[in-house]
């Protein structure tokens, strides 16, 4: 078995995204099934493999097609994957609404899609669309297994605003990232506001108002990214290692460690409320299992 196999069978679930790949609802019905099978395991880690090179983009449109064409494509990424996500988002794809077409630019009101740059904002409709993609995107980020982003080649769009939902996220040296945006700006997607907790305001609104490219180096040292290596093979090397080590924290013990990161940006007050119940459930464990 490759080092690749290897990696996807052990993965709680599996998701791969072209680095510029557009929002439509096979792109969402994919993240979905995902976050299904996520929060279903009991073990492995999700990956998610985004970029031109890690073999992302299986089952991406470049055009609206139909809801044949997204579940054919939704089906060949599950099978690429090795998951089941694959055959269960073909099947919500064909379910999707005709309004939540792929997103593009223009003036609102002037019709479901636009003709502006990939992963800019939606048009007239759809907005429906961009509201089932954050919620998709909001119960990956908070499924109790551990998340671990593998980026390879350019990574902007839908691609980026996933890598922003990952506990952990490697690249190789070769990869580069850059915030959506046509030429009336960046879209204001909620990668906006995950970027403002991540690596405070003055940075994020540097990336908001210029959108340059950052390559690895520049994201590792905005801690966009929590590791860079040189070489896709030795990337995936790497990535293989942290996800046995990932695997290891039982899924309730990450899911803790995670909502006390995510509460820490809330007032004092706020956060000590979810500091105790924190504190309660791991307590009672212990009182039931024994320390560790």
């Amino acid at each position: 078995m490759t080092l690749s196999g290897k990696l996807r069978e052990g993965a709680a679930a599996v998701l791969t995204m072209g680095g510029d790949e557009e929002l439509t609802p096979e792109l969402v019905a994919r993240v979905k099934a995902a976050a299904e099978e996520a929060e279903s395991a009991e073990s492995g880690v999700v990956l998610l493999l985004l970029g031109a090179g890690a073999g992302a983009g299986a089952g991406a449109s470049t055009e609206s097609g139909g809801p044949a064409d997204a579940e054919d494509g939704a089906a060949e990424a599950g099978r690429a994957g090795g998951t089941e996500s694959g055959e269960r988002a073909g099947a919500a794809a064909s379910d999707a609404p005709a309004s939540a077409s792929p997103v593009g630019t223009g003036p609102v009101g002037t019709g479901p899609v636009g003709t502006g740059p990939v992963g800019t904002g939606p048009v007239g409709t759809g907005i429906h669309l961009v509201n089932t993609w954050e919620r998709a995107l909001r119960r990956l980020e908070t499924a109790d297994r551990p998340t671990l982003a593998l980026v390879t080649g350019e990574c902007t769009g839908p691609a980026l605003e996933a890598l922003l939902t990952a506990d952990h996220r490697i690249a190789d040296d070769g990869a580069r990232l850059r915030l959506a945006g046509g030429e009336d700006g960046a879209w204001p997607s909620t990668a906006v506001h995950r970027l403002a907790q991540q690596i405070g305001t003055a940075r994020a609104r540097r990336l908001l108002l210029r959108r340059p490219w950052l390559d690895a180096e520049e994201a590792a040292g905005l801690d966009l990214l929590d590791e860079t290596v040189a070489g896709g093979r030795e990337a995936l090397e790497r990535a293989a290692e942290v996800a046995e080590e990932l695997s290891t924290v039982p899924g309730r013990e990450w899911s803790i460690r995670r909502r006390l990161l995510f509460d820490a940006t809330l007032s004092y007050e706020e956060a000590l409320g979810a500091h105790l119940a924190a504190c309660d459930r791991s307590l009672r464990r212990r009182a039931l299992n024994g320390p560790s």
